[in-house]
C-alpha cells in the first residue's frame, strides 16, 4: 500500500481507504492540538501561528489524503474530481464558519459525513471499470 500512497491512479477498497485517511486525520488533529496548546507561549501571534501551522499540517497530509480519496472514487466508478469537490466544500464551509457565521461549520460537517459514508461504507463497483480491475476489499490493487 505504501508504494501506491502518493499515486492518483487505480482503485482501492474501503478498508485501504480507511487505513490511509483515519491515521492521517488523527495525525493532523494531534498536530493542530499541539499548536493550540503551544499558542499560549506566543500571546502576540498565537492565533496566527496556529493557523499557519495547521495549514502546514494540512499540506503535508493533503497529498496522500487526496490520492486515497481519488482512488476510492475510482473504485466507485466516479471521477476523482468528486473527492476534490467534497474536500473543497468542507474547507470552504469551515473557513466560512471562522470568518462569516459559526453555523456554517455544520454544513462542512455534513459534507464530511457524507464523504465518509460514500467512501468508507459503500461498496465499489463490481468488476472492472474505466479506472482498472476490481480490487480486493482488504488491500490495494497489485
Amino acid at each position: 500500500m505504501m508504494g501506491n500512497l502518493f499515486s492518483f491512479k487505480g482503485r482501492i477498497g474501503r478498508h485501504a481507504y480507511l487505513l490511509v485517511t483515519v491515521p492521517l486525520a488523527f495525525v493532523y488533529l494531534v498536530w493542530v492540538a499541539w499548536w493550540l496548546f503551544a499558542a499560549a507561549n506566543f500571546p502576540d501571534e498565537g492565533p496566527a501561528r496556529v493557523f499557519r501551522m495547521s495549514a502546514v499540517g494540512w499540506f503535508v497530509c493533503a497529498w496522500p489524503y487526496l490520492a486515497a480519496g481519488f482512488k476510492r472514487c475510482h473504485d466507485r466508478g466516479k471521477s476523482g474530481l468528486w473527492y476534490a469537490g467534497w474536500t473543497a466544500g468542507c474547507l470552504a464551509f469551515w473557513a466560512a464558519a471562522i470568518f462569516v457565521q459559526p453555523w456554517f461549520v455544520w454544513l462542512g460537517n455534513l459534507i464530511a459525513l457524507w464523504t465518509l459514508v460514500e467512501m468508507g461504507f459503500v461498496k465499489g463497483t463490481p468488476g472492472p471499470n474505466r479506472f482498472g480491475p476490481p480490487v480486493d476489499e482488504w488491500g490495494p490493487q497489485p
